[in-house]
């Protein structure tokens, strides 16, 4: 008989040895030798698939998500090659193991302490301990401890843990604990605790506590904690949104993007002049604590290229009577003729006011500080006064082409709500 024969027939032996039946309380009884046939519908006997070698029969019943978990026998240990060839023999999905280590895969009611596979983990119920696995762990109950894979965790309950994944971790329960995955973490129940993912964090609930994502932070209802990532989304905040774009329904706390929308906070469309360009437009969003202010202006003459420029700044607009606001802002903008050639950056800080002529009009004023930092060698700059002639107070030459200019200035104009 060849070696693989043989090595084929002992594992067969030992899959169903009655050593692991009586372990487990033996439900195996005397047929023929063979497997049983299909019923008049093509289904198997109900309770599994029976498999019969040397006159003793045995039931594989695998069913990952079943919750009835009625039928299971506590064990210290098992150990197993792939589900039902292993010490609990065909036995695995009703053992709750304690220490369960599997060389490529495991099935088994649940685990108290400790399980280790090659590639993956089934658990019927639950996970109480640690887990690892070197592709995935399922578990249909709640999970208790650590979760390690290398592709994804994917709970059918509660989660109390630290889950890492290489791809995913995915609950349908709530999540108190760490969640961090290469690509997403998702529940569709709150989420208290930390989640940190290379692409996206997801709860259709509410979150406690902060996510961390490469690319969208996603909470359907309340965040009491932060987020931080490129596109951030919630209901309520009560914390704060760090990102490229923010939105928000409402926040107490504050939000700090180059695009930071609260439904329930401060919009306003700006149209303005200062003493460099006579035409502004501006988009102000965020909370009137710190909002956001990316903008573009112009100068309107006939010329073949146009003067233009493009800038950002944050500000804050605390108020001081019931229609009067004080402005504090910070901007850089870069002042080109035609295309951007070179690097030619006004920075300007604007200390002024604004009255509020109705609830969706306004309008402000106010002097601003100006330095401007440029590039020498360039010869093509705009002119930088064509409306009016500030004096411009300590210019100054640096190595390596740079130039600084500084003069005071000031900004005018409407608001829009």
């Amino acid at each position: 008989m060849h070696t693989f024969n043989k090595i084929l027939i002992a594992v067969g032996l030992f899959a169903t040895q009655s050593v692991a039946a009586e372990n487990l309380n033996s439900m195996a009884q005397n047929s023929p030798q063979g497997i049983s046939a299909p019923d008049s519908l093509g289904n198997t006997d109900k309770t599994g698939l029976r498999i019969s070698f040397n006159g003793r029969e045995s039931v594989l019943k695998f069913d990952p998500f079943g919750k009835d978990l009625t039928d299971t026998t506590s064990m210290g240990f098992q150990f197993s090659f792939v589900p039902f060839v292993g010490t609990n023999g065909t036995y695995s999905g009703t053992a709750v193991n304690d220490y369960s280590f599997n060389l490529l895969g495991g099935y088994s009611a649940g685990t108290n302490r400790l399980e280790l596979a090659g590639l993956f983990n089934i658990n019927r119920g639950n996970m109480l301990g640690v887990q690892l696995a070197g592709l995935f762990n399922q578990v249909g109950g709640k999970v208790d401890g650590v979760q390690l894979a290398g592709l994804f965790n994917s709970n059918l309950d509660s989660v109390k843990a630290v889950q890492l994944a290489g791809l995913m971790n995915f609950t349908t329960g709530p999540v108190d604990g760490v969640q961090i995955a290469g690509l997403t973490n998702f529940s569709p129940k709150p989420v208290e605790g930390v989640q940190v993912a290379g692409i996206m964090n997801f709860t259709a609930s509410e979150l406690e506590g902060t996510q961390v994502a490469g690319v969208l932070n996603f909470a359907a209802k309340n965040v009491k904690g932060s987020q931080v990532g490129l596109l951030n989304f919630a209901n309520k905040v009560d914390g704060f949104q760090l990102g490229l774009i923010n939105y928000a329904d409402s926040m107490s706390g504050v939000p700090v993007g180059l695009i930071s929308w609260v439904r329930t906070g401060y919009q306003a469309v700006e149209i303005g002049a200062n003493e460099i360009l006579p035409l502004n437009l501006a988009l102000r969003t965020g909370k009137r604590e710190f909002y956001t202010m990316p903008f573009i202006g112009i100068r309107p003459e006939i010329d073949d290229q146009l003067t233009w420029s493009f800038g950002y700044g944050v500000g804050t607009s605390p108020r001081l009577g019931k229609k009067t606001f004080l402005n504090i802002e910070v901007s850089s903008e870069q002042l080109s003729k035609g295309e951007v050639e070179a690097l030619n950056l006004v920075n300007r800080f604007y200390l002024g006011g604004e009255f509020q002529i109705s609830p969706k009009l306004a309008i402000y004023g106010g002097p601003t500080f100006n330095f401007r930092v440029y590039d020498t060698s360039f010869t093509d700059h705009p002119e930088l006064f064509a409306y009016s002639s500030p004096k411009v107070h300590n210019e100054k030459y640096y190595p390596e082409d740079l130039g600084s200019q500084l003069w005071w200035g000031f900004k005018a104009g409407f608001r829009f709500f």
